[in-house]
């Protein structure tokens, strides 16, 4: 007798974890997704995998980092049809599973915060552009960039659907972007330099180019890979029938 409560505790608890997994088990499509966008955007540059002699690039960065694309309307194309598109097939899949499976998940607000950030970034950069061939952006509007849309976007999804990684994986992809914008590609303030080697020198800024990271091809792989990570761990457990 005194057994039975804690095993219908127990039961219940299963039932919860169960219709839990069940509920959030979606969410491994559009992490991959979002991880091929970002891969995929390798393509734009001409240059992703080493160095030229001199680059030419612009702001806002259309790319998605500050390096010479193969096409500016082709970058801001790329960007502003891909991402709406991803967002669509993320819907879609959406409703197609809550048919299957009877659940639903809150994704309309995961479209509209995406959308509406890469409205936004859209609308701050419009302003007159230059061509410019230092290494270094021009402050703020280094941080005009499409893959930060996406990185709202993989936070938001990873809110609604209360998963850790997700949201990580967003938080890490805005933070790499933010650090090659801003600073340059592979661009190290002072202060590191300065600690780098041991507090001697004076703290003038370097580049980091160790494994590839000035350049955007290894960049853009690193800065997807918690997503990635997401996207086929839930894929396995999926496959797995642990959903």
């Amino acid at each position: 007798m005194t057994e039975h409560p804690a095993q219908t505790l127990a039961d219940i608890q299963e039932l919860r974890e169960r219709s839990r997994r069940l509920a959030h088990g979606g969410v491994w499509l559009p992490a991959l997704l979002l991880a091929s966008l970002v891969v995929a955007s390798t393509l734009l540059y001409q240059f992703p995998f080493h160095q030229p002699m001199s680059e030419m690039w612009r702001f806002p960065f259309w790319p998605g980092l500050p390096a010479q694309p193969r096409s500016h309307v082709g970058a801001y194309l790329f960007w502003f049809i891909g991402l709406p598109l991803t967002v669509l097939a993320t819907g879609a899949w959406y409703r197609w599973r809550g048919r299957r499976m009877g659940v639903k998940v809150a994704w309309p607000w995961f479209a509209l915060t995406t959308l509406a950030t890469l409205a936004l970034l859209a609308i701050i950069a419009a302003v007159p552009t230059r061509t410019v061939t230092a290494q270094y952006p021009d402050g703020w509007r280094g941080l005009l960039t499409p893959l930060l849309a996406v990185a709202v976007a993989a936070i938001a999804l990873g809110v609604i659907e209360r998963s850790r990684g997700l949201i990580f994986g967003g938080v890490w992809l805005g933070l790499i972007a933010s650090w090659h914008c801003a600073l340059g590609m592979g661009g190290l303030p002072g202060w590191v330099t300065w600690l780098l080697s041991g507090g001697e020198g004076p703290a003038l800024g370097g580049q980091l180019t160790l494994l590839g990271l000035h350049r955007p091809g290894p960049v853009l792989m690193l800065a997807a890979l918690p997503l990635l990570i997401v996207g086929l761990m839930g894929l396995r457990r999926t496959r797995g029938g642990t959903e």
